[in-house]
């Protein structure tokens, strides 16, 4: 899709090498894998699985889009599947998954890269929703974080960003990353107490200079050697974010969403005036020196979740200035994603409906961008999953703390945007074929979707409703 030079690849893996073999080897973590989760799970991730591939070949049939799609689906969902259920702890599967991210963009053909892209990030974003929300084994994003960002930054340097500098954009990408790993990994004895935070400066700053020196003399582009500051930056906002992550059991303030969000905007116009996507790019890089999981994360699957739209909107959207908002059917799309989030949030409130939550967030996800290709055009579709992004990230980090509710896992909204960008994406052909559609024609897909949902609810409920009571009930007392 996008060749790396040997150096970057040769640089980066042998630190992620150092750092995973080091760390896997002095906590002897082999002593600590098992399969037993493994099995209990696969019901789980088969009714997962087979209602999208199921869909995924429907798309085939109706040459919407390749073949290969399919398999990089089912791979997306797999790998992260098969990591986290055998009981391989957080930082080494973020590194795993970095390191395949990495492989699948150097090997995948580039006529079809970013459809493997979309796809390996929709089956990836589709498991990590229920393994999420069904506590499996625990509700994090630390995982998914480093290859998340990756690759939304080869998509966008594939589609909308190809400038002649992807090969140099992308490994900077890699080198913050790969850099924001480091951070974390050595400042364990570090940070310690640091009230005046002076340490975390310092480290902060290192980042900065350690991706500066990167740029200089690994990339050889002084020209974009200021970014190496905003990087620094970025670094030091992610250990602000792990301070106004609220800790367990602890009262959210209004105060503190409030601050999040500020920052988040900040960053997020600073990035993109000065640099562009590719600072968006760099900024989400910096949640991964964060060791504890809240906001940070949060922030970086929200900014590359923006990257991705941009993608889609560079490749669909015909208007050059981005989407018209005052058309009438983008702004009624406005609505509808505003409108899909909140009630996705309510169902964090209700108990009763939370056994629903998967399937709602992966529904809504997969759905919506779906039913507005084919129905609307382009123009709407970006309006829906643009608003979708925004009230998605309001709700994650404004929400909860504002009204001082107990909403466990709510931060798992911001994974439904990029899920909805991915399929748009990949279902991007049916724009066209929507365009074309005469009425009767779509008053019967209509009809045929609302069977094929109502089929997979009921399956999924009955399949998956035995299994989640199995796994809650209380285990049986150890044997002294």
């Amino acid at each position: 899709m996008i060749a790396l030079s040997n150096n970057v690849l040769g640089l980066c893996g042998a630190v992620l090498a150092i750092i995973f073999v080091w760390s896997f080897v002095r906590a002897k973590v082999w002593t600590e894998l098992n399969t037993k989760n493994l099995a209990a799970s696969f019901r789980t991730f088969l009714c997962l699985l087979l209602p999208l591939s199921a869909l995924a070949g429907l798309g085939v049939a109706a040459k919407v889009f390749t073949a290969e799609c399919v398999g990089f689906l089912a791979l997306g969902a797999a790998v992260p599947f098969i990591l986290s259920q055998i009981n391989l702890p957080v930082f080494y599967r973020s590194i795993i998954l970095l390191v395949l991210s990495v492989a699948l963009c150097q090997l995948v053909n580039p006529e079809h890269g970013a459809d493997a892209v979309a796809a390996a990030l929709t089956g990836l974003l589709s498991w990590k929703v229920v393994e999420n929300l069904l506590k499996r084994p625990e509700c994090t994003f630390e995982d998914i974080v480093p290859a998340f960002v990756f690759l939304c930054g080869a998509f966008w340097f594939k589609v909308g960003g190809a400038t002649g500098d992807d090969v140099r954009n992308l490994s900077l990408v890699l080198g913050a990353l790969v850099i924001g790993l480091f951070l974390r990994w050595s400042e364990r004895p570090l940070v310690g107490i640091d009230p005046y935070w002076w340490r975390r400066i310092l480290i902060a700053a290192s980042g900065g200079l350690f991706l500066l020196i990167f740029i200089n003399k690994i990339l050889v582009a002084p020209k974009i050697a200021t970014i190496a500051a905003l990087a620094g930056a970025a670094y030091f906002v992610a250990y602000l974010f792990e301070w106004l992550t609220p800790a367990e059991g602890e009262r959210g303030e209004m105060l503190k969403g409030f601050k999040s969000l500020v920052f988040v905007g900040i960053f997020t116009l600073l990035a993109t005036r000065l640099f562009g996507m590719l600072g968006v790019l760099v900024v989400a890089a910096g949640a991964t020196v964060a060791r504890r999981h809240g906001i940070a994360q949060t922030v970086g699957i929200f900014l590359g979740a923006r990257v991705l739209l941009q993608g889609f909107i560079a490749e669909y959207n015909p208007n050059v200035t981005g989407i018209n908002i005052m058309h009438a059917y983008s702004y009624a799309a406005m609505f509808a994603g505003l409108l899909s989030m909140f009630v996705v949030s309510s169902l964090f409130k209700e108990n009763d409906a939370r056994k629903y939550l998967p399937f709602a967030l992966v529904g809504a996800g997969v759905a919506l961008p779906v039913v507005s290709n084919y129905f609307l055009h382009a123009e709407p579709s970006g309006a829906l999953i643009a608003s979708a992004l925004v009230s998605a990230v309001l709700l994650a980090l404004f929400l909860p703390q504002a009204y001082d509710l107990k909403l466990p896992e709510h931060e798992n909204i911001i994974l439904a945007p990029p899920l909805m960008i991915s399929v748009a994406y990949l279902a991007g052909e049916l724009i066209t074929l929507g365009n074309d559609a005469p009425s009767a024609l779509k008053t019967q897909v209509i009809a045929g979707l609302l069977i094929v949902a109502t089929i997979t609810c009921v399956v999924t409920h009955l399949v998956t409703g035995k299994n989640t009571q199995a796994v809650q009930a209380d285990p049986e007392p150890e044997a002294e």
